[in-house]
């Protein structure tokens, strides 16, 4: 086995090593910011993710879970489906009277998915807004059927109600179908075989 030469090896650590070490604070420095950087790049990744995981999940209805009821009903919104027994406009609570008859319907001219649906107005005069509401209570390729429906104040209400001054003729209500009329029948009432519309 040949011999190595030590020398040789001597003198190349030698070259490769400073003569003397770079002093302790300017390395002590280099390593703080080093940390500091993964650090704040770390803090950041997690913010970002958890924004976005934030955004995803409000945005987004979980699965088999019913959506939130709304405090109020929304006219052209929530229509399908039997009344609510009460709803608040505001601070004032209305309570479900009765169903009342549809006087007249005819398709709005601006738009072939909409009814625009009347019905009388309260005798009393009274009247808190919406005081009536028209909901669609079924719908296939040949029929639709309708209903109107009487609220009125809830009678331990304050005073000061959130509501509308009473108004003269029909009450008119724009019923959002959300797929054309395309010369369906339209019924009136929760029951029977009134023809409002052919």
């Amino acid at each position: 086995m040949p011999e190595l030469r030590t020398d040789l090896l001597i003198e190349y650590v030698d070259e490769q090593t400073p003569g003397e070490a770079p002093p302790f604070g300017g390395v002590e420095r280099v390593v703080r910011r080093k940390k500091r950087r993964r650090a704040l790049a770390s803090v950041g990744a997690v913010v970002v993710f958890a924004a976005g995981a934030a955004l995803v999940t409000t945005n987004l209805p979980h699965a088999g879970e019913p959506a939130a009821p709304t405090k109020s009903p929304t006219v052209g919104v929530l229509d399908d489906g039997p009344p609510p027994e009460r709803f608040r406009i505001g601070t004032t609570l209305l309570v479900l009277q009765k169903e009342i008859p549809v006087t007249a319907v005819r398709p709005d001219p601006g738009n072939s998915s909409v009814l625009v649906v009347e019905t009388g107005r309260d005798a009393t005069g009274s009247t808190c807004l919406p005081h009536t509401m028209v909901r669609i209570l079924s719908q296939d390729v040949a029929e639709v059927r309708i209903a109107a429906y009487r609220y009125s104040v809830a009678p331990d209400q304050p005073e000061a109600q959130t509501c509308g001054k009473p108004q003269t003729g029909p009450v008119r209500i724009h019923l959002d179908l959300r797929s054309a009329l395309a010369g369906r029948t339209v019924l009136a009432g929760s029951t029977g075989r009134q023809v409002v519309l052919n």
